[in-house]
């Protein structure tokens, strides 16, 4: 008997965690049904909806020659909020809004073919804990989740910036370490790759957290790149000697049928 209780109990519990990701950050409150309607009716295909990081979205189908920026410019409500929409939309994908989906590979290629859409641009994706107890003793502390596809930066265990990264190629892998910063170099270039490697803090030679591209979804040869203007903010934030740690851990998403959109 206690133990048919036992299993009810978790049950009910997981229950509850699941109503809770549904509805606990008022998903459920809000009707998002206009603005599907206004997706569609401005041409694009909505394949889901769901929740990452405490955000309601919607997935919607990339089409060839289209970013992020023409996304926004097409779609009525966004284009009223350009600067914000584009920001949220870039910044939950972890890419240039300005890159263009293509069909073949190409510099500068957005190199996904679908799209999350933030439904409430006034939430803020909760990516890290706003406090972390085992970071407390630390000044400064850098936290890159390649998992995640986002870095953040903690003061005495407290959140200070989160950015989005883009890390390293299955091929090529971001090795999973403990580092401190050895060097800074505001105008970095690497003799390996040949390339600009803006803003860059060695963690461990050859690898670099840098300024660079991103393209929605792991594309380095080892590096973590940020975004060339937060590569540059966190390359003034932080000094030689500051700690840090790469782990890859699970993205906080689910993906249901168009639940937002009905």
């Amino acid at each position: 008997m206690p133990r048919l209780r036992w299993k009810f109990l978790s049950c009910l519990a997981v229950f509850l965690c699941l109503l809770g990701l549904l509805g606990g950050a008022g998903a459920e409150e809000r009707d998002y049904s206009p603005l599907c309607g206004e997706l569609e009716k401005s041409g694009f295909v909505i394949l889901g909806s769901g929740m990452a990081y405490g955000v309601p979205f919607v997935e919607i189908k990339v089409p060839v020659g289209s970013s992020v920026t023409s996304i926004c410019r097409r779609v009525p409500s966004f284009n009223e909020d350009f600067n914000r929409c584009r920001n949220k939309i870039a910044f939950l994908n972890a890419l240039n809004p300005s890159y263009i989906r293509t069909i073949d590979r190409e510099p500068f290629s957005l190199e996904t073919d679908t799209l999350k859409i933030p439904l409430n641009r006034d939430m803020v994706p909760e990516i890290f804990p706003a406090h972390d107890d085992s970071l407390e003793s630390y000044d400064d502390f850098i936290l890159a989740d390649i998992g995640k596809g986002f870095l953040a930066l903690y003061a005495r265990g407290e959140l200070q910036r989160v950015f989005p990264i883009s890390g390293g190629t299955s091929g090529k892998k971001t090795p999973l370490i403990s580092f401190t910063i050895k060097a800074k170099h505001d105008n970095h270039w690497s003799n390996i790759y040949d390339t600009w490697m803006p803003w860059s803090l060695v963690i461990k030679l050859p690898y670099y957290i840098h300024g660079g591209a991103l393209p929605g979804r792991s594309d380095s040869a080892g590096c973590i790149r940020l975004f060339p203007q937060d590569a540059e903010e966190l390359y003034n934030l932080v000094e030689v000697g500051t700690p840090g740690r790469i782990v890859q851990t699970s993205k906080l998403e689910q993906i249901y049928p168009a639940f937002f959109c009905r």
